[in-house]
């Protein structure tokens, strides 16, 4: 968009190794392992996340993909998640809370309605140049 910068774009990380590890605790899942496995390597590739200016974007998908944003002032909060799997696979998750309270989450196999940044490394650091950008925005539009 017209003076729109990016911040920074982040791709999933280890997100092979928890699309296993995530199918592997199932009951059934050891028998889906080889699935989730090509699946976590084509998903690898169709994440993408991006801070700007203005928004936070992410693009998520398996077969098609689909390329979804907040604007930063509608952003209430920004929670960092570590479910077991990820535990496991040694990631952690960035879920984005709307001005209606709502958790913007997806689970792992892209179904829900809005974003997790799944596979963030260093997710602490992420969580604050988000914030610090939400507050900016947010001066910017009180001079206004």
């Amino acid at each position: 968009m017209d003076g729109e910068e990016v911040i920074f774009s982040l791709r999933p990380y280890r997100f092979v190794w928890f699309a296993v590890v995530q199918t592997a605790m199932t009951i059934i899942g050891i028998l889906f392992i080889p699935f989730a496995l090509i699946w976590g390597l084509i998903a690898v590739r169709r994440y993408h996340y991006w801070l700007t200016t203005k928004r936070v974007i992410w693009c998520h998908g398996f077969i098609g993909y689909q390329v979804r944003s907040v604007p930063l002032e509608r952003i209430a909060d920004v929670v960092i998640s570590r479910t077991f799997p990820e535990m496991v696979a040694g990631i952690s998750s960035i879920d984005i809370r709307d001005m209606t309270g709502q958790t913007q989450t997806r689970n792992a196999f892209g179904t829900g309605t809005g974003a997790k940044w799944i596979g963030v490394k260093d997710a602490p650091e992420i969580q604050k140049r988000i914030l610090e950008q939400i507050k900016q925005v947010n001066e910017n539009t009180r001079k206004l």
